[in-house]
């Protein structure tokens, strides 16, 4: 039976240091692809240690793709050696959270817009942002005479590089940091790291405006498949990729997360053919069950680019994102880029330094957490309170902000064209394949709206209506 000493988990919750515990042995050999670890009820008898416990536990084990769960049997080991596709476990998939749509001018407003997310007023913390930069204007006058340094104030790269250290599990240091404004920005200083003639590799189905931006840049942009673990490595091993851009820990739009034995796979690849992959992790904070699942360049951060912004988690007009970068590239940086003045205000950098020094960021994500989980519950139970429930399906894992609608019809482009008369408005996935569209015909995404109760469920149950029609 296994047994861990839970005296030594210092400050950590107990279901946290327990699937801590038994992912080191997973990762060291000691548990055996394959072994069967003790039942839920045996390890909280025998830990003496609460059932809930030993559940959020496993939970995140299996999220992870450490753990696979078998009906009737057990929790089973998975194989995590480099190589080694790891078979999906049930992961619950999580969903992305809404990617920076174009904003587009609408003929008419819709009833019922399940297409994107908009934020309310009281969403965004404005006092506390206010009051913070005010204080800089008046303590901070000498810094409005100074050239903004090219990689971000200090101060900004500092608060960035501790909150990455707590919520990330990633150990880096200010001086690997690089600031900028906005995703798309950061995205040209890669590639000028990279060099002229390079591939990229993309997710497929995936966010096309990454593939735009490379594009746009001359750089020829290869589309790799994504089945229920994420972005199939033995695709990526064909082609000649310098860079592969992905999000591991929560895929969009199918929310899937990539599990341990394809990380290291993933990883195995880029050590090989001497390749970086750019870890873009746009919206783990907005994970409901269990901890945040951890950050791939956590496992190698000389192959991972992690790269984080924003917009997400406080405001689309937040434009500051930043990146981590390996230490090669950070030389060539150094080297090449380091010419570049700071292209963020260092105005807008020192509020957010102290908006996140001061602690104030984490609560407000803990807020914004909690404000979604709520939305969340609202609008699946009305989903099952509705007509829509006998003719849809739900692809739900309790994270991001939307889930997909599997709905039981044959025409998508007949439906969607009833639903524009009645002025509801859904985004099919398909919209964002490459490839492969029929695969995720009849899937659509549904973001968590704000509007009111009873007008969602009308909109579930006219839907559902115009499928039967």
């Amino acid at each position: 039976m296994l047994t861990y000493d839970m005296e030594q988990r210092g400050s950590k919750p107990l279901y946290e240091y327990l699937y801590i515990c038994i992912r080191e042995d997973i990762l060291k050999g000691f548990l055996k692809p394959g072994e069967k670890l003790p039942s839920k009820r045996d390890m909280a008898r025998n830990m003496n240690i609460a059932l809930i416990t030993v559940e959020n536990a496993y939970a995140q084990l299996i999220i992870e793709g450490y753990v696979t769960a078998k009906e009737k049997r057990g929790y089973f080991v998975n194989a995590v050696t480099a190589g080694t596709e790891t078979g999906t476990t049930e992961v619950r998939r999580e969903e992305r959270a809404p990617e920076e749509k174009d904003m587009k001018i609408r003929e008419e407003a819709s009833i019922v817009d399940f297409s994107s997310l908009e934020l309310k007023e009281d969403a965004f913390p404005f006092k506390t942002w206010a009051k913070l930069m005010r204080r800089i204007l008046e303590d901070r006058q000498e810094a409005f005479l100074q050239k903004p340094e090219g990689r971000g104030i200090p101060e900004l790269r500092r608060a960035v590089a501790e909150y990455l250290r707590k919520a990330k599990g990633l150990n880096v240091t200010e001086d690997r940091i690089v600031v900028g404004p906005g995703t798309e920005y950061l995205h040209h200083l890669i590639l000028q790291l990279l060099g002229p003639g390079k591939i990229v590799a993309v997710e497929d189905p995936g966010y096309k405006k990454v593939g735009m931006i490379y594009e746009s840049n001359g750089v020829k942009c290869l589309h790799v498949p994504v089945d229920e673990n994420g972005l199939v490595v033995e695709k990526l091993k064909k082609s000649n990729a310098s860079l592969v851009h992905l999000s591991p820990s929560h895929h969009f739009p199918t929310g899937c997360v990539m599990p341990i034995g394809r990380r290291k796979a993933l990883l195995e690849w880029a050590e090989n053919e001497n390749a970086f992959i750019l870890e873009d992790d746009y919206d783990s904070e907005f994970r409901f069950d269990g901890r945040p699942v951890p950050a791939l360049a956590s496992l190698n951060d000389e192959k991972v680019i992690y790269l984080n912004t924003f917009t997400k988690t406080l405001a689309p007009s937040i434009r500051i994102a930043y990146m981590v970068l390996p230490g090669v590239l950070n030389r060539r940086y150094d080297e090449k880029l380091s010419f570049y003045s700071g292209a963020v205000p260092s105005f807008e950098q020192y509020t957010l330094a102290s908006f996140i020094g001061e602690g104030y960021y984490e609560r407000h994500v803990n807020r914004m957490r909690n404000y979604y989980r709520a939305q969340r519950a609202r609008i699946l139970q009305a989903f099952r309170d509705s007509a829509l429930s006998e003719v849809a399906d739900v692809e739900e894992h309790a994270a991001g902000l939307h889930f997909i609608l599997k709905l039981h019809t044959d025409n998508d482009e007949e439906l969607l064209k009833a639903l524009s008369r009645k002025k509801i408005r859904l985004t099919p996935v398909s919209d964002f394949c490459y490839n492969d569209r029929q695969k995720y015909s009849h899937s659509f995404l549904v973001y968590y709206t704000d509007q009111e109760t009873e007008k969602i469920k009308w909109a579930f149950d006219t839907i559902a209506e115009s499928i039967k029609k």
